[in-house]
């Protein structure tokens, strides 16, 4: 009989690594086992070490065989439900026993080898591995391992049981035993991993590694494995502090990617899909066990399952969380954001399911607003079930957007999340831990950029505490659009604003507790003039800091405004905030962004109406912004603050409007705007707005020939206001085009060249409104009356280029776009458009060495702006990139670039895409599966987005064996986007 190490490590239950050690201190130590040893470490459960010792050679011997699970039940390598599940599915699959186990990684395909050849029929072994695709002859257990590498689900480590300390199976119980079963275990445990060549103090660093995992012997392993793989040497004293650090950076932070993700996973899976009891009842006991510390133990299946996944222990009558990285992975935040999935995506939600044809794409767009946050997602759900209205197919974001922004948003004090977001505000400007100011000051910084890189800080522990923030790939963003929409720009600066002024260093440095009996009362009034502008508050506090008065109770709203009418207002420009006011005034008058005389048109509508919708593609808007003189209040533009609206009045702007047109008639230049930044999408490129070559009148010499006769003065003034009027037109028809109203702006370019019809510009810019409207044929026309008209006409050659690509001549649209790159070769817009077409010829040296030189100018403008859309734009480049080199074949370079665009743009969905399909290419089927769920799981895309990531989805669960799950992937493809043959292919294609 082989003895039991060398049975354990054929069976691949135990390395020679861990055999060699036990044996050594079965050595040293005498009365226990070889099985006890291995057990101790936690390499082996007790029960699979007896099994071997003790039932092993009798069954060996027997002619008559029992089932496989029942052989696997015996060794305690599988329990009762796992054989359940695989002999369900059996029937389901029709596939073998063993290879279900190792499917679902609860077993080894080298162990399922070794009792297959020792105790099943022969027949049983040649079907296993007939069905591997091989003889028993012809496989070794590597090459049966190899075969398995990559199933979908890992294996799990051989590491199963808990604490080895307190679960040890020993016969002797004496105080004596124990201490050495502890002295064996420390002993070893350092031997192994070396931790007395890494610390001074190797038992106290040991502790410290026992403090946070309480024993668990995986969590163990990892963390000491991690120790003895540093470089570090660990002196006395710094235990703590290293363990910790090592703890919170490779075991907490981002566990789903760190080194213990497979154990964690499988602990949160065993209760999410748990089969034995509710798991929002297992939810709900952890969640109290989670907060109370420790709770009395009884005996409800609840605790006994929770205590059989070893999530918590129980200690003298009372549970508590197993340990404390549990504690940090499994908290609060999670707890309730599973809690909310069970809810919203279990099919008990009846009435959610009567309100929708589709409830499971309501659900999605619930979440694409709340990203799962508990509170939000159940406000959203009842007011979606509260509704009268069922919700056809294609009306759920509609209908969910205009719910979110009525009922939650939009006066969000007096909705029905009020109490919610009131908690999440007061847990900031009320914050006992951290000053206020400086969270305020960080959550701005994520809120405009986006994201930020994670580093550790107390301020932003704080924040992603409360939950207005969330860490997603070591980038902090704001947890998710509602708390964007209420916790916005204007939001940060007036509460920014109010934690200065209300402070009491403030308070006394602007004298307002000597000067008014109620100075909190005097800010609050203060602020009601200025809405929070820092340069105007700041003037207001002076001016009473320095006054005489003092401001009797009921007297702070009449005393503010006589100040701010008198010393701010009246004859501004000779007033205290007089500089302030003159650069508001100067940056509309003289802005070298827009044309002066649409923003003062859109600043006095603005003025009338009190407030007109936020337009994003508007530049005029944009630029207002930027000013400061109007602020963005839910999704409405309206006026600063009250000062601005007094001072840049109904009267001011007639008399600026005016201005600007007495300045208009005496320029020489007719028009010379500012370029936009360069913007194309894939396959339908519209470029910015024709710029107007220089186009001189000299006026003042027409006028002085033609002052002999009256008429022909009459006929200089109608030229010169015709071509105002053509000027203000074509202004009118760009700022249309730029918000994407092609129809209304192809009117207006009508509507000009009625008046100039060789007005080249207006020709080529309605080419780009008819693009928008796809009518190729006529954008082709449009444009290229535009190159006849003015044969050096850059962006007409690009349109003209862009409509032939689109009418699928892509030879004649290289030729244009060579023309618009002979005329300007710096605009790396053109050669990627020349990209496309050389792509759509399978041409990729030529599209390789064209876009290569499209990158290396948009490089150049990053590096010299560093804007966010210049970085953008370097995206789509490297995108294209590695388009051309997916083409090539070089799905390595590819995949690169795909990268390095999402350095410049990590949302950009195409790359995201194309990342998944180069791994694809590469035959990196389980990245590329775990890229497209990623991306599925992104709340921004539009449905079609999502459509063409479940297509992709799919695509790649069919390479990789799993039909069930890839037509799954293509059925909610074509529920997103019923029109879809290419899923309708894909799921005709994949066998079942």
């Amino acid at each position: 009989m082989k003895p039991l190490g060398k049975v354990l490590q054929q069976a691949d239950l135990i390395s020679s690594e861990q055999l060699e050690i036990a044996l050594q201190e079965q050595s040293h130590i005498t009365g226990l086992r070889l099985g006890e040893i291995l057990a101790l470490h936690g390499w082996l459960k007790q029960e699979t070490a007896d099994f071997f010792s003790q039932q092993w050679p009798t069954l060996l011997e027997q002619k008559t065989k029992q089932p496989l699970g029942k052989y696997l039940e015996k060794a305690g390598l599988l329990n009762q439900q796992q054989i359940t599940t695989i002999l369900v599915e059996q029937q389901q699959k029709k596939l073998r026993f063993g290879e279900l186990a190792v499917l679902k990684g609860w077993l080894k395909p080298t162990t399922i080898k070794f009792f297959l050849e020792h105790l099943a029929l022969e027949s049983q072994l040649q079907q296993y591995l007939t069905q591997q695709g091989a003889s028993p002859s012809s496989q070794s257990p590597v090459q049966i391992a190899k075969l398995n590498l990559e199933m979908v689900l890992p294996q799990q480590n051989n590491l199963k049981v808990s604490n080895p300390v307190e679960n040890s199976a020993f016969a002797a119980n004496s105080i004596e035993q124990e201490s050495a079963r502890l002295r064996l275990f420390s002993r070893s445990t350092i031997k192994l991993f070396k931790l007395d060549e890494k610390a001074s103090n190797p038992e106290v660093l040991l502790a410290e590694v026992l403090a946070w995992t309480d024993g668990q012997p995986i969590l163990t392993q990892k963390l000491c494995r991690l120790l003895a793989e540093s470089e570090v040497e660990i002196a006395a004293g710094a235990e703590a502090a290293t363990v910790q650090q090592l703890v919170e950076n490779s075991l907490i932070k981002n566990w789903e990617t760190q080194i213990a993700a497979e154990h964690l996973q499988g602990i949160g899976d065993s209760i999410i899909h748990n089969q034995q009891c509710d798991p929002l009842s297992l939810l709900e006991l952890y969640q109290r066990i989670w907060q109370a510390g420790e709770i009395n133990s009884n005996d409800s299946p609840e605790q006994a399952e929770l205590l059989r996944l070893r999530l918590v222990v129980q200690k003298q009558n009372q549970l508590k969380v197993a340990n404390r990285i549990y504690q940090a992975v499994f908290d609060r935040n999670w707890i309730e954001q599973e809690s909310v999935k069970i809810k919203l995506f279990s099919r008990k939600n009846a009435e959610l399911d009567a309100k929708a044809s589709d409830p499971e794409v309501l659900l999605a767009e619930v979440v694409a607003w709340t990203n799962e946050q508990p509170i939000l997602t159940q406000k959203l759900c009842q007011l979606l079930a509260e509704s009268v209205v069922h919700l056809t197919a294609g009306s759920e974001v509609g209908t969910v957007q205009q719910l979110v922004e009525n009922r939650l948003i939009n006066n969000w004090e007096t909705q029905v999340a009020s109490e919610h977001l009131q908690y999440i505000r007061d847990s900031i400007i009320h914050n006992q831990q951290y000053d206020p100011l400086s969270l305020l000051e960080l959550y701005q910084r994520i809120w405009q950029e986006g994201a930020v890189p994670t580093n550790g800080s107390s301020a932003q522990a704080e924040l992603l505490r409360l939950g207005l923030i969330v860490e997603q790939q070591d980038q902090l963003k704001v947890a998710n659009r509602i708390y964007q929409a209420v916790f916005d720009r204007n939001w940060i600066e007036q509460e920014s604003v109010r934690l200065r002024l209300f402070s009491p260093s403030n308070i006394k440095l602007y004298k307002l507790d000597e000067k008014a009996a109620c100075p909190e009362i005097v800010i609050a009034e203060i602020l009601s003039w200025t809405d929070g502008q820092p340069i105007l508050t700041q003037k207001i506090c002076q001016i009473l800091a320095d006054s005489d008065i003092f401001i009797a109770a009921g007297a702070e709203a009449a005393t503010v405004q006589q100040l701010v009418e008198n010393s701010l207002i009246k004859n501004w420009e000779t007033q205290v905030a007089a500089e302030h006011l003159q650069s508001i005034h100067e940056s509309l008058i003289h802005n070298h962004q827009c044309d002066s005389l649409l923003l003062l048109e859109l600043y006095q509508q603005i003025w009338q109406q009190e407030e007109i919708p936020n337009d994003d593609r508007s530049r005029e808007q944009a630029e207002l912004l930027r000013i400061g003189l109007v602020i963005l209040k839910k999704d409405k533009l309206k006026l600063g603050n009250r000062i601005y609206q007094a001072v840049f009045n109904r009267h001011w702007v007639k008399l600026e409007l005016e201005k600007i047109i007495r300045a208009s008639l005496a320029q020489t230049t007719i028009y010379n705007p500012i370029p936009a930044t360069h913007t194309w999408t894939v396959g339908n490129t519209v470029t910015s707005p024709e710029p107007k070559g220089t186009k001189r009148f000299l006026v003042l010499l027409a006028i002085a020939g033609l002052m002999v006769c009256g008429s022909s003065v009459m006929v200089l003034g109608f030229s010169v206001f015709r071509w105002l009027q053509v000027e203000t037109i074509f202004k009118q028809g760009n700022a249309l085009l730029q918000q994407g109203k092609h129809q209304e702006a192809i009117a207006k370019y009508n509507k000009l060249l009625k008046l100039d019809s060789n007005y080249y510009q207006s020709w080529t810019n309605r080419g780009y409104a008819l693009a928008g409207l796809k009518d190729y044929n006529q954008m082709l026309e449009s444009c290229t009356t535009a190159t006849i008209i003015n044969p050096e006409a850059v962006y007409a050659w690009n349109c003209r280029g862009e409509a032939l690509y689109n009418l699928k001549q892509s030879e004649e649209a290289i030729a244009a776009f060579d023309k618009a790159i002979s005329f300007n070769p710096k605009d790396p817009v053109f050669w990627i458009n020349k990209t496309e077409a050389l792509i759509t010829l399978k041409q990729p040296d030529k599209a390789l060495e064209t876009i290569n030189q499209g990158i290396k100018l948009l490089k150049q403008i990053w590096e010299t702006e560093r804007k966010d859309a210049n970085a953008k734009e370097l995206a789509i480049g490297l995108t294209y990139q590695a388009r051309v080199l997916l083409q090539k074949q070089e799905y390595e370079g590819a995949l690169k670039a795909y990268e390095q665009a999402l350095k410049y743009n990590p949302n950009y969905f195409i790359a995201l895409r194309g990342k998944g399909i180069a791994l694809q290419n590469l035959k990196r089927d389980d990245q590329a599966i775990a890229q497209f769920y990623s991306l599925i799981e992104r709340p921004q895309l539009t449905n079609n987005e999502k459509a063409e990531a479940w297509y992709y989805l799919g695509l790649s669960l069919c390479k990789f064996g799993q039909a069930q799950r890839a037509i799954a992937a293509f059925d909610q493809a074509l529920k997103l986007k019923p029109d879809y043959p290419a899923a309708e292919q894909g799921k005709r294609a994949c066998p079942s």
